[in-house]
């Protein structure tokens, strides 16, 4: 069985909009590569939750403690 990174898992919109901010900010080019290196959502620090909304163009008030905790806005089911 092979397990998708959590990059792999983004949402197509989410996954353009990092990768267009990764070419612009070396610090969303390090969220990238550790969305690269991480399978489970959990893995992430609430830091780099917080920069992937930011580089991701996803603002608080879209977001609810679902999509914080479980990541439902950023990532394909």
């Amino acid at each position: 069985m092979n397990v998708k990174t959590i990059y792999q898992r983004l949402k197509p919109n989410i996954k353009l909009t990092l990768n267009e901010s990764a070419r612009q900010y070396d610090s969303a080019k390090k969220l990238k590569y550790k969305l690269m290196s991480s399978s489970l959502y959990h893995e992430l620090t609430l830091a780099e939750i917080s920069s992937l909304m930011c580089y991701a163009d996803v603002y608080t008030y879209e977001a609810d403690s679902a999509d914080v905790l479980y990541g439902k806005i950023f990532l394909n089911k």
